[in-house]
């Protein structure tokens, strides 16, 4: 009687899953494709702008804050984070066509309802750099700086990976990776510009004098804060039945947990720091926004998000057992993911509405959805191209094969 091999049954199913989950995604990207065009081609159906801006700053903050995650780790010699770098770079060029697309279609279709305050009355002061046009010429020349930079990097790596396998000799990977340690501070720099060049013009702008210098801190670290932990969530999504499934074991998750547990302080750090010298110093047109967020409509999603940026994980990570867990982990990084999504949509909507629902509408919410579908379908066909480690970096500090959990 013939036998079949457990382990083979066991990946034939993960990789029907694993299909299955990438054609939900596409059907759920044509969805959302379908509803843009449904709203831009009818008058009774009016998109919620603000709502898919702040899902597209959610979705491209994280993807490009991924690839600092390599740089940073690099930067410090973190030999532990090594089997995340190809995965992190995957996702942040995976973004890279709807950061362009979505920002050209912000400035043709929404930029009088968003970046209202360029046509401010002939009695107003703008500086020469405020105008609709330079606004399109400063981001768009921010987004294809920083995707440039991080293709290049991306694919000094790949061309390492296929050095290394024709035989390449350590000390040539060697001179590959002091390239790489070379080239991150570029990348970050690059990530700092855009994301600061964003920030100001699709957050901090829309309320009227505000001088809060820190806001572009908070805006990119909590990018960041995101990142790292939706890459505890990716590998358990897209590589659990992957050959390279053993290199995203219990030692990387334990050391993203304490990345995640000092990230956490620091997020409340910006956030408290970029509001210091507004509570302080009583400034009305600041004021106004941040009690509108913290006690009226708004407060439910305000404290949400306070619970899964701050109380929640910094009441969970300081157990060990929790750090073990990936399940645990997994829910944890969803929360702060959240989070930083509330984060951005606070950031934006409550100007314009002040009692905007933002699951009311479905056509609004299967726009917001297909956008954050379309990243990850893009992210399984380039993590089906690639493979979803760097195995020369793998090769170089001789990982050892740790245990899925």
């Amino acid at each position: 009687m013939n036998s079949m091999n457990p382990t083979a049954v066991s990946q034939t199913s993960s990789t029907g899953g694993r299909n299955t989950v990438f054609w939900v995604l596409v059907a759920l990207f044509a969805l959302g494709i379908s509803g843009l065009f449904y709203s831009y081609n009818n008058d009774t159906a009016q998109l919620d702008v603000p709502l898919l801006t702040a899902t597209f700053l959610y979705v491209m903050g994280v993807s490009q804050a991924a690839i600092v995650f390599c740089a940073m780790t690099r930067l410090v010699r973190a030999q532990w984070s090594k089997s995340y770098y190809r995965l992190a770079e995957l996702s942040t060029l995976a973004f890279f066509p709807f950061a362009i697309a979505g920002l050209l279609l912000i400035w043709f279709f929404a930029r009088d309802e968003l970046f209202y305050w360029l046509s401010a009355g002939s009695d107003a002061h703008l500086s020469p750099w405020l105008n609709i046009d330079w606004l399109l010429a400063r981001n768009l020349f921010a987004l294809l700086l920083f995707y440039g930079l991080s293709a290049y990097y991306v694919m000094k790596g790949i061309k390492a990976d296929r050095q290394a396998e024709h035989g390449a000799s350590e000390s040539e990977l060697r001179q590959v990776e002091n390239r790489l340690y070379l080239l991150s501070p570029i990348v970050i720099l690059a990530y700092v510009l855009c994301n600061t060049l964003i920030a100001w013009d699709f957050a901090m702008m829309i309320i009227p004098h505000w001088h809060s210098t820190v806001f572009p801190i908070f805006y990119w670290w909590g990018n960041f804060f995101a990142a790292c932990a939706a890459l505890i969530v990716f590998p358990a999504l897209l590589a659990r039945s992957e050959p390279g499934a053993r290199y995203f074991g219990p030692e990387q998750i334990r050391f993203l947990g304490m990345m995640l547990t000092a990230f956490t302080l620091i997020w409340l750090y910006f956030f408290w720091a970029q509001f210091f010298v507004i509570w302080f110093g009583n400034l009305p047109h600041e004021t106004e926004p941040l009690w509108r967020q913290m006690y009226g409509h708004y407060a439910p999603y305000y404290w949400t998000m306070m619970a899964g940026c701050f109380f929640v994980p910094l009441g969970t990570l300081l157990f060990a057992v929790v750090k073990r867990s990936l399940l645990a982990m997994c829910m944890l990084a969803i929360g702060i993911n959240l989070g930083i999504w509330i984060s951005k949509y606070l950031m934006v909507v409550p100007v314009f509405s002040a009692d905007n629902r933002p699951f009311q509408n479905l056509l609004d919410i299967s726009i917001a959805v297909g956008l954050l579908a379309g990243f990850l379908v893009v992210l399984m066909l380039l993590c089906r191209r690639f493979p979803m480690f760097a195995q020369w970096e793998i090769r170089l500090i001789g990982i050892r094969r740790f245990p899925t959990a």
